[in-house]
């Protein structure tokens, strides 16, 4: 979102240790630390009546990801009878639009997890680690409307306050995150055994994750060390964790490599390509059709 189209004002920490911050659109936030003092000075702050809103506690950078039709109400229990998974946060950042429950658009229910689903995937490309799940809900216009307004207000109000450094990538383009690429196999009726960030095994088989990089060829993943081995010998697979997300054969992506002494070298670069109809491979001037390879289409 262009600087031009919206302002952003932070206040210094007050003496209760909270940070208010603000676009001059809807976004409101207070930052507070986590303490009985602070967390009452906040209910006097929201008029005590019940703001709906969404938050995320921190523990360095883990977090958890939250939503309620009353903030005051479920930090309340988060610091009384916190979860073992951020049993020890130490801040939390409130978001709402600052009004409570009977004038805000964070009252819809399925707006606020609408949000929370998209900060859960944005804190992850952001690489925190994140200990809460979400899911990807069906709107209607109106909350589409609205949920695509927020979000684009929260990108830039989270950039401001320096807790992202990048906002997701194009919509349908998204990198697809772990247990969302595990539940996928899992449906496609592939067993995992073993699962690391940027390598599993499945069906016995070794397999190596990688969202790619975007360049102007495409998305670009480079074969290196056993990665590049592996694609020689055409055993295992690739997936491709963005869009429907690819499980590719390295058998499939060897046959791209004709020049076998393109191996002699230390790294092959191939590109990834979607379009609305098609997902291809390339490598130089040869193609593959990848789109069978989806998991989701």
């Amino acid at each position: 979102m262009p600087e031009t189209e919206i302002g952003y004002h932070e206040d210094p920490k007050n003496s209760n240790g909270i940070i208010r911050a603000r676009t001059t659109k809807q976004i409101r936030s207070w930052h507070i630390t986590r303490s009985q003092k602070t967390l009452e000075k906040l209910h006097e702050e929201m008029g005590r009546n019940p703001f709906p809103g969404n938050y995320i506690l921190f523990d360095e950078k883990k977090v958890y990801i939250g939503e309620a039709s009353n903030i005051y109400d479920r930090l309340k229990t988060h610091y009384t009878n916190p979860e073992d998974k951020i049993k020890n946060w130490d801040s939390a950042l409130v978001i709402s639009d600052g009004r409570p429950a009977t004038q805000s658009d964070f009252n819809d229910t399925v707006v606020r997890q609408a949000i929370e689903f998209h900060l859960i995937r944005l804190l992850k490309a952001n690489k925190y680690r994140v200990v809460c799940q979400g899911r990807h809900l069906t709107l209607n216009a109106m909350q589409r409307n609205m949920v695509g307004s927020l979000i684009e207000e929260l990108n830039y109000f989270l950039l401001k306050k320096n807790l992202i450094t990048k906002a997701l990538e194009e919509e349908g383009l998204e990198e697809v995150f772990g247990d969302e690429l595990k539940k996928l196999l899992a449906e496609r009726g592939k067993k995992v055994q073993e699962w690391t960030v940027y390598e599993a095994i499945v069906d016995g088989q070794k397999a190596y994750i990688r969202p790619g990089s975007l360049k102007q060829k495409g998305w670009q993943i480079t074969f290196r060390d056993r990665f590049l081995n592996s694609l020689e010998k055409g055993e295992g697979y690739l997936i491709v964790s963005r869009d429907g997300v690819l499980l590719v054969p390295l058998g499939e992506v060897r046959k791209l490599i004709t020049d076998k002494n393109a191996y002699q070298q230390n790294t092959i670069d191939v590109y990834v390509i979607f379009t609305a109809d098609k997902t291809t491979i390339a490598y130089k001037n040869n193609l593959i059709d990848a789109t069978g390879y989806k998991l989701r289409r």
